[in-house]
């Protein structure tokens, strides 16, 4: 799945858009009731105002809305169930643990989608959180925790916390198959056999590494070298 059909707009403004547009309203309907400039956002409040009148049985009062709302997520996207097992299993909800979590119900979404949910989950009131106590005696278990918590984040905020260091502290998780780094994924077979990421063989090309000439052996290598953007995010099993 690419395309996201549902957006995480404010629940307030999805309501006028049902109560007050007709199924035909256009993206200048949407700018035009919202007061809003950017026609991309008009445009996803559109979709997901798409997505949801095509399953409400009736635009009621607001309340009812919200009650309708939460009944057709829970029962078309199984949460009931994804939300429990992450909740047995001490697992944080962010949008990549929901998203693995609803891929063991056979129930795919992207992104975007897990995010909608969660946010309209919480606005609906119907998700609370407690914080768990993790001990984290290692810089592996520490930023594999830190990465769980965030669900993804981007190499430079890693590497600006912990130092350089990170790196190969993400390679080793990542072949342990606790992160997902899907710039690395093309390079596996070489990264897996490799017992010093700064020595290489010298002949590899591409963004991710960097050629350098040892000046004592006059030996050349290349270097793992990750993209400051590059996102790593958590993968979870249940």
């Amino acid at each position: 799945m690419s395309k996201s059909r549902f957006y995480p707009v404010p629940l307030t403004k999805l309501y006028k858009l049902l109560a007050r547009l007709d199924p035909e309203a256009s993206v200048d309907d949407v700018l035009k009731l919202l007061g809003l400039k950017s026609k991309r956002t008009a445009t996803r409040y559109l979709s997901t105002l798409r997505w949801i009148r095509s399953r409400l049985r009736r635009v009621g009062s607001f309340d009812e809305f919200m009650d309708e709302l939460l009944t057709i997520l829970l029962r078309e996207f199984k949460l009931e169930n994804a939300v429990r097992k992450l909740s047995s299993a001490g697992v944080p909800i962010t949008y990549t643990s929901l998203i693995s979590s609803l891929k063991d119900e056979n129930v795919e979404i992207t992104p975007t989608e897990a995010r909608a949910m969660i946010n309209w989950l919480k606005q609906l009131d119907a998700l609370r959180e407690r914080k768990i106590p993790i001990l984290v005696t290692s810089l592996e278990e520490r930023v594999l925790e830190d990465v769980r918590q965030r669900g993804a984040v981007t190499y430079s905020t890693l590497a600006k916390k912990y130092g350089d260091s990170v790196r190969d502290t993400l390679v080793e998780l990542w072949k342990r198959g606790l992160l997902d780094i899907p710039v690395l994924e093309k390079y596996r077979e070489i990264l897996e056999k490799a017992e010093n990421l700064d020595k290489l063989p010298p002949n590899l090309k591409g963004r991710l590494f960097a050629t350098w000439q040892d000046r004592i052996t006059g030996e050349t290598y290349s270097e793992l070298v990750i993209p400051p953007r590059a996102r790593i995010s958590a993968r979870w099993a249940f």
